[in-house]
């Protein structure tokens, strides 16, 4: 089962962060692929410096672990996803199409991954939205 790291950045809890990625027309929580040898910390701020490059990442805090099935490659994973506290400009790098710091409300209207989903309904149970 290959490993994932996803970035958590909500704000007054109204405000999800989301990137939408280049396979299909999918949005998800910024974050990528952990490589063999890396930390899940340090896995995470190399995905972020490749997706978001104006964003420096200040703090990492550890939320929980997610399966899943990726939807481009229907790959198993195991998503380790952390809170960030984070400043620069969310800007989409070249491996994205698009950012947004979606309401609430709207995040229905998205094509989310199962997993961005599982998270979601996982961060509104435990009161982070």
């Amino acid at each position: 089962m290959k490993k994932v790291v996803n970035m958590i950045v909500v704000v007054n809890k109204n405000y999800l962060l989301l990137t939408k990625i280049r396979e299909g027309d999918f949005w998800t929580l910024p974050g990528g692929r952990v490589e063999k040898g890396e930390s899940l910390e340090i896995a995470l701020r190399r995905e972020i410096s490749e997706e978001l490059p104006n964003v420096t990442i200040l703090e990492l805090i550890p939320y929980k672990d997610f399966k899943g099935i990726t939807p481009h490659s229907k790959a198993k994973v195991t998503v380790s996803t952390f809170f960030a506290g984070v400043e620069g400009s969310i800007e989409p790098g070249a491996e994205l199409t698009a950012t947004v710091f979606s309401l609430m409300e709207s995040l229905k209207e998205l094509n989310l991954t199962s997993i961005t989903k599982d998270i979601v309904r996982s961060l509104k149970k435990d009161g982070y939205l």
